[in-house]
C-alpha cells in the first residue's frame, strides 16, 4: 500500500461519528437556550471561528428576515484528547492536521417546528473555487471551513447560514451522559476496523466505543446464514446508518431527561470543549430558536442522501452528482419557498467554445458572482463557436431562460439531452454578464407542483433506493427500539 493509500486508509477509520456529536449539540443547545436561564454563559463558551464573511444572510431580496435556516455541521477528524487505549488514537501520527469526510446540513425551519437532514457524502466530486475539481472533503484540508461552505454554496446552491465543527475527542463523554444509544441488529455485526463488535441480534445499549464504530464503519459486516456478509453499499450504507444513529440518540437524551435542566447540563458539558461555531451565531437568536424547539420530537426529524453514481478519476474512486434526480432533494434546503426559482437553484457549466485562454474560468467566475451554482468548466467539443449556446436538458427551460436574461449578448438556447447541469457555451460574441438581469416573462397560468414528501431509507423493503442515490425521511417504527 502506497504512502497516500496509508494515510488514506488511516483517515477513514478516524470520523465517522463526530457529525452525530455536532448534531446532539445543535440540538441540545437549542432544548438548553429554551430552558435554561444561563444559557447565555453556556453560549459564550463555545469556540468561534471567523468566516461571517463567507456564509449567506439569513434574508430575502427584500431584506426581510427569512427564519428557515441551515446549519453546515461537521466532523473533523483531530483524535486529540481521545484516551491513548482508543483504536483510533493508536492509528493517528497527525492529530493536528484539519480533515473531515463528514458532513451534513441541518435545516430548521421555526415556524412549523421542523428539521431536516441532508448528508453530503465525503467523495462527492466538485469544483471546488480556486483549486479546479475534487472531492468535497478536500476543501477543509485546502482552505479552511470558508473555503468548504464555499464550495457547497457554488456547487449545490444550498446556502449556509451557520457552522459548526466538533472534534473526536467529546464524542465518547457524550454517548456515557445519555447512558449509551440503543440500536435495533437484526443479526451480530461487526467492524474490525472501526472496532465495532456486536454479537448478539436485539436491542443493543451501544457505549461509547461501540458507538463510535459503527456510525464511522465503512467495513461494515453482518453474519447471515453462517458466515459475515460485508456491506455493499460502503459510504452510503455509512450515511444511512449514521442518520438512525442521530434519531436514536436525540430519542434517548429525551428519554434520560434532557428537558430537565441538570441532565441537559450534564450533556452539554460533556461536549462543550469539542463544539466550535460561526462567528455570526447571535446568542439572542439561538435562545429564541431554542425556544421554539424546546417540545421538537426527534422522531419528526427528516433524512435525506443525494442521488449519486459510482466513477473513477485517475484511477480513485468518486461519486458524481445525478444533478436532475437532486434538485427535488437540493429544494428543499435552498430557500423558504423551494417553487420559486432563484440563481442558486441553477447550477451552471461552462464550456470554452472559441479557444481563447481563460474565457471559461472567467464567466464562471461571474455567474458565481451573480449567484448561480458552479458546475465546472472545459472546452467545447467543437471550437469556433459565433453565437453562445445555453444548452439544457428538456423541462429546464425556465433555468436556462433566467441564464439567458443575464447574458449581455443574445444566446441561443437549445435542448440537450446530453448535459445534466444548465451548459453555457461561449462564442465569439461573448460579452460577459449584464449588471441586471432581463425582467422574467409573465408566470403562466400553470399550478406549481409541491415538493413531494419523504419517503424511508432505513427499511429496504419500504426505501426508495435505486442506482442513483436515495430520498429518505423518517425511520419506520419496525427498525427502532423501544
Amino acid at each position: 500500500m502506497s504512502g497516500t493509500e496509508t494515510r488514506r486508509a488511516r483517515r477513514s477509520v478516524l470520523q465517522k461519528l463526530v457529525i452525530i456529536t455536532n448534531v446532539l449539540a445543535m440540538v441540545g443547545f437549542l432544548f438548553a437556550a429554551g430552558s435554561l436561564a444561563y444559557g447565555y454563559e453556556k453560549y459564550g463558551q463555545i469556540p468561534r471561528v471567523e468566516i461571517g464573511e463567507t456564509l449567506s444572510v439569513s434574508e430575502d431580496d427584500d431584506g426581510r428576515e427569512v427564519i428557515a435556516e441551515n446549519f453546515l455541521i461537521v466532523g473533523v477528524d483531530s483524535a486529540a484528547g481521545l484516551d491513548p487505549d482508543d483504536p483510533v488514537a493508536s492509528s493517528r501520527t497527525d492529530v493536528a492536521g484539519l480533515r473531515s469526510d463528514t458532513m451534513m446540513i441541518l435545516r430548521v425551519d421555526p415556524t412549523s417546528t421542523r428539521a431536516a437532514l441532508l448528508s453530503l457524502p465525503r467523495d462527492l466530486w466538485v469544483p471546488i473555487p480556486g483549486h479546479g475539481n475534487g472531492r468535497i472533503n478536500e476543501a477543509i484540508e485546502l482552505g479552511g471551513p470558508e473555503l468548504l461552505v464555499e464550495t457547497i454554496q457554488a456547487y449545490l446552491g444550498i446556502p449556509v447560514n451557520h457552522y459548526a465543527q466538533v472534534d473526536f475527542h467529546g464524542f465518547g463523554r457524550l454517548v456515557n451522559a445519555i447512558d449509551g444509544v440503543e440500536i435495533w441488529f437484526p443479526n451480530p455485526v461487526r467492524d474490525q476496523r472501526s472496532g465495532l463488535d456486536v454479537p448478539e441480534p436485539g436491542c443493543i445499549t451501544l457505549d461509547a466505543r461501540n458507538a463510535l464504530g459503527f456510525v464511522r464503519s465503512r467495513a461494515y459486516q453482518e453474519y447471515i446464514d453462517g458466515r459475515w456478509r460485508t456491506d455493499p453499499t460502503g459510504d452510503l450504507g455509512r450515511i444511512r446508518r449514521q442518520q438512525q444513529f442521530i434519531i436514536a440518540a436525540l430519542e434517548r437524551a429525551v428519554d434520560r431527561g434532557v428537558r430537565n435542566p441538570v441532565t441537559l447540563d450534564e450533556l452539554i458539558d460533556s461536549t462543550l470543549d469539542a463544539v466550535t461555531i460561526d462567528d455570526t451565531l447571535d446568542g439572542a437568536d439561538l435562545l429564541a430558536l431554542g425556544r421554539e424547539f424546546r417540545r421538537f420530537d426527534p422522531a419528526s426529524l427528516d433524512v435525506y442522501q443525494l442521488p449519486v453514481v459510482d466513477d473513477s478519476v485517475g484511477g480513485a474512486a468518486v461519486l458524481r452528482l445525478v444533478t436532475q434526480d437532486a434538485e427535488q432533494v437540493l429544494d428543499i434546503f435552498r430557500s423558504s419557498d423551494p417553487t420559486q426559482l432563484g440563481e442558486e437553484s441553477v447550477r451552471v457549466r461552462v464550456l470554452n467554445g472559441t479557444g481563447e485562454p481563460g474565457q471559461a474560468s472567467s464567466a464562471s467566475s461571474e455567474l458565481r458572482s451573480a449567484g448561480f451554482a458552479l458546475g465546472g468548466t472545459g472546452d467545447a467539443a467543437r471550437l469556433g463557436v459565433e453565437r453562445t449556446e445555453i444548452r439544457h436538458p428538456a423541462g429546464s427551460e425556465a433555468a436556462a431562460d433566467l441564464v439567458r436574461r443575464w447574458l449581455a449578448a443574445d444566446a441561443e438556447l437549445v435542448v440537450d439531452d446530453a448535459v445534466d447541469d444548465i451548459t453555457v457555451v461561449t462564442g465569439t460574441d461573448w460579452q460577459g454578464l449584464r449588471a441586471e438581469p432581463l425582467p422574467a416573462p409573465e408566470p403562466s397560468e400553470e399550478t406549481v407542483t409541491t415538493l413531494p414528501a419523504p419517503t424511508t431509507t432505513i427499511d429496504d423493503e419500504t426505501t426508495t433506493t435505486t442506482a442513483l442515490g436515495t430520498v429518505s425521511g423518517t425511520i419506520p417504527d419496525d427498525v427502532v427500539c423501544g
